[in-house]
């Protein structure tokens, strides 16, 4: 059984810049879905993908139980949730 759930939805997330000696980067901190506010706390990869001409950015992130996958489209500016992989469940 696959545990991974396609969402492919619009999402409203918030965002912290960082640039210190450790890191630098974007850390997406909270997601909006369905109206419920999520805690993200931990970020595994980010990497770049291209659809045609657009840039967009996955950021694999996780709340402590789930793990998520959002798109971020640099051209249109907004997020999407693409996948769900509901840590209850493994």
């Amino acid at each position: 059984m696959n545990p991974i759930v396609s969402i492919n939805q619009p999402v409203d997330v918030i965002v912290s810049f960082s640039r210190s000696a450790r890191t630098t980067g974007v850390m997406p901190v909270k997601m909006r879905h369905h109206g419920v506010d999520i805690s993200l706390t931990k970020l595994g990869l980010c990497y770049p993908i291209r659809h045609g001409s657009r840039l967009c950015y996955i950021f694999d992130v996780s709340d402590g139980t789930n793990d998520y996958s959002l798109e971020f489209d640099t051209t249109t500016l907004r997020w999407t949730l693409l996948s769900l992989i509901d840590g209850a469940s493994l």
